[in-house]
This record gives structure tokens, C-alpha cells and sequence, in this order.
């Protein structure tokens, strides 16, 4: 994360709902575009264009918070170390994460997350490589650039523990839980990677981190 000629902070805000907008404008183009074609609702909702068009609006945005100077990425080599913090860090996570799914399953009431269950409905009619490319790749970079880099590692960045604490409960109701459990069961996770940015400083660790904990869960 660079520290020098910090933008204000109603840039970052106002570039932040550029990418809403964007992404809203591309997810209209998405939909017409699937009406058009004739698919039904579950198509809709993972395809092709959908996916390459949430993906482009990120990296237009990218690119606006660039030429105004905010910087998500210090292109600088990462070492081993971190990948190998990011790598227990996340383990770690997974394994809690596992424990409380053994106990809400086994002890409670509780199934499955509400999104877990709409996610397989809605990947059963997308292909391997639509849904490996999805969930493994496209949406952690997309989750973390907002999570951890607008809102932990830009509009937190003089109380960095603060943007720890709140992203990682946006992160957990951006997931919508629907109890105890699945509010831990999500958490967990927004925890684990704000506590990889907040020691790294490195928004790349949680995208990789992110990206393996999906990994993990997709096979």
C-alpha cells in the first residue's frame, strides 16, 4: 500500500460508486442481453458476459482510481513468507471455519448457508470452466479490491484495526447469514484476510488467500 500523496477521502468514495454504477449499467446489459437470447432466470444469473462485464467494470474503475492516484497494488515481489502467512493464516481460518460447520450441522439446526444453497442452483447451470473461473478467480479479486482495498486499505488507512473490524462484518453481510452459524461461518474468513492485509500490507496476499479458500471449497 503506498502511503504517499494520499488521495482524499471523498475521492475514494465518489470512484467507489463509479464501479456501482458501472457494474449496474453492465449487469442492465447482461440481462437484456440474456432476454434477448431467450434464457431463463438461472441462466441469467452466471454466464459468460455476466462474468467478463462485473470483471471489466472492476478494472475500469482500476483504472479511474489510478490516474486519480489510488493504489490498490505496490507491483513490488512478494517473498515466500508472505504467501506462506497468507497460506496458515487461511488455513487456519478454513479449519475454525470447518469446526463451527461440524457443530451448527451436528448440534443445531442449521444446514447450509442461504447463499451456499442459492450458489449451487445457480452454478449447477454454468459450466466447470464458468464456475471454476468465477468463484476462484473473478470473484475473489472483485470481493477483496472492495473489502480490503476500498474500504480496509483506503478509507481506513489511519485506523487500519478499525477498517479490520468493519470490513470484516460488511464481508460477513455481504454473504447474507441467515443465523449464528452462518454469520460465523462467513466471519471467520473476513477476519482471517483482514488480518492478512493489516500484516503484509499487501493487497495481492488476501486476493491469493481468498482465491485459495474458494479453491478448496469449489473441489
Amino acid at each position: 500500500m503506498l502511503e504517499e500523496n494520499k488521495p482524499r477521502i471523498w475521492t475514494i468514495i465518489w470512484i467507489f460508486g463509479v464501479y456501482l454504477l458501472l457494474s449496474l449499467l453492465f449487469q442492465i446489459v447482461s440481462i437484456v442481453w440474456d432476454v434477448l437470447a431467450g434464457n431463463d432466470a438461472l441462466d441469467m444469473a452466471v454466464t459468460w458476459h455476466s462474468e467478463l462485464l462485473n470483471l471489466t467494470a472492476m478494472l475500469l474503475t482500476l483504472l479511474i482510481a489510478r490516474w486519480k492516484k489510488i493504489y490498490f497494488f505496490s507491483w513490488e515481489r512478494i517473498n515466500w513468507k508472505g504467501f506462506l502467512f497468507a497460506t496458515i493464516v487461511m488455513a487456519a481460518a478454513i479449519a475454525i471455519s470447518s469446526g463451527i460447520d461440524y457443530l451448527g450441522q451436528n448440534f443445531s439446526s442449521y444446514t447450509d448457508t442461504q447463499n451456499e444453497v442459492l450458489l449451487e442452483e445457480v452454478y449447477l447451470h454454468a459450466s466447470w470452466l464458468l464456475s471454476f473461473l468465477s468463484i476462484v478467480i473473478i470473484a475473489p479479486f472483485i470481493e477483496e479490491i472492495i473489502f480490503r482495498g476500498f474500504l480496509m486499505q483506503q478509507l481506513f488507512r489511519s485506523r487500519l484495526w478499525l477498517g479490520w473490524v468493519v470490513s470484516s462484518l460488511l464481508f460477513c453481510a455481504a454473504h447474507v447469514p441467515t443465523d449464528f452459524v452462518s454469520f460465523l461461518l462467513y466471519l471467520v474468513p473476513g477476519i482471517a484476510l483482514g488480518g492478512i492485509l493489516y500484516k503484509t500490507k499487501r493487497l495481492e496476499l488476501t486476493i491469493f488467500a481468498h482465491s485459495l479458500n474458494n479453491f478448496i471449497a469449489f473441489i
